[in-house]
């Protein structure tokens, strides 16, 4: 289930593109309410009570998008649900980076190589950071889009180009990450980075 849930948040743009070639703005807000409700009926009580946990913010801000589309029946609302998703993002990983706070890096980091020094604290930060400007930048552009461009225009950055922004950044500070450190704990990619970045001498 959290697999599908993932899938159909990241197929948004493209299924509400193509719902809104058949239909009005109105009805695929009303039938993204329905399916939002019938979610929350069919969920038992424990799990109703962890999804509302986890989701209780994400839920309510798509909640007042399909309202607000549904009573004035404007496409503009459903369009900019994605730019909203990256400034949560932004602001989530941004509250991280305050003063005494482990950044959402770090957190990561942490879980993956237990101990971290001071040098992979400050790196974990500066990545966060690195973050931050991208969700800002990807929020604007697909804000801009929503409000300004064509629908076409919106689709195809919302649903496929912002998520290959996302694959180039973190598949270059990954490699970033394996040059610069050399750290290799038995990852899968270990075999091919060894080579390319031998272990330095100690």
């Amino acid at each position: 289930m959290a697999i599908l849930r993932a899938l159909l948040v990241l197929a948004y743009p493209l299924l509400v593109y193509a719902a809104l070639r058949r239909t009005s703005p109105r009805v695929v807000a009303l039938v993204a309410l329905a399916l939002l409700a019938g979610r929350a009926l069919l969920a038992g009580r424990g799990a109703l009570l962890g999804y509302a946990r986890a989701w209780a913010a994400p839920a309510a801000g798509l909640a007042l998008v399909f309202a607000a589309t549904a009573l004035w029946n404007d496409r503009t609302s459903l369009l900019v649900a994605p730019a909203l998703g990256s400034f949560a993002l932004l602001a989530a990983f941004g509250r991280s980076l305050r003063a005494g706070r482990e950044s959402i890096v770090e957190a990561i980091a942490r879980v993956q190589l237990g101990v971290l020094g001071p040098e992979d604290s400050r790196y974990c930060r500066r990545v966060t950071a690195i973050w931050c400007a991208f969700f800002l930048a990807n929020g604007l552009a697909a804000l801009g889009l929503a409000v300004f461009g064509s629908i076409e225009a919106w689709a195809l950055y919302t649903g496929l180009l912002s998520y290959l922004g996302i694959a180039a950044l973190y598949a270059g500070e990954f490699v970033y990450r394996q040059w610069r450190f050399r750290r290799y704990l038995g990852a899968p990619t270990d075999f091919v980075f060894r080579r390319l970045f031998p272990p330095r001498a100690e």
